[in-house]
């Protein structure tokens, strides 16, 4: 089994394309996924999945992938935890605390202030924008901690999290 990781995926979200992204983010991220990750995989997605069409672009992960899909919800996903379930996730949180590969990972959107429990924050929410890393809220928060995963990064592909954690 292999955990991939995906954030930020704004399907539907035409306007995000004046902020940089290219006119076919959306099926670039969708062939990745498709071609990528196996029904004995789990998908881990950091929230923001879409900007309308809610339940369509819900559904495709369900409807495309056989893996296990969690969604840690984004400040974009504002249905119940309920909704999402209803919709094609199988596990729904706002933050979601495992240990593997001899770490404590705290996967959440937006990154978090370390508490003392987790040795790694991955988090989405930043895109490739380092105007949000200077904002007070975030700017308080941010230390050695925090591991951003931006698609913009990554060429719009999901990542491996024993790769990304290395």
């Amino acid at each position: 089994m292999n955990i991939y990781l995906t954030t930020d995926t704004h399907f539907g979200h035409k306007k995000i394309i004046e902020y940089g992204r290219p006119k076919d983010f959306e099926e670039r991220i969708k062939k990745y996924l498709k071609n990528t990750i196996h029904s004995d995989d789990l998908l881990i997605h950091l929230g923001d999945v879409c900007i309308g069409n809610d339940i369509a672009n819900n559904k495709w992960f369900k409807e495309n992938l056989k893996c296990k899909t969690y969604l840690l919800r984004g400040n974009h996903d504002k249905k119940s935890l309920a909704w999402y379930m209803d919709n094609g996730w199988d596990v729904v949180a706002d933050r979601i605390d495992i240990e593997m590969f001899g770490k404590k990972i705290c996967f959440s959107h937006m990154p978090i202030a370390w508490d003392g429990y987790f040795d790694i924050n991955i988090h989405g929410h930043f895109h490739d924008s380092d105007h949000r890393r200077l904002d007070p809220e975030f700017n308080k928060i941010l230390c050695g901690y925090n591991k951003l995963l931006a698609l913009e990064y990554t060429n719009y592909q999901s990542v491996n999290l024993r790769n990304f954690i290395k």
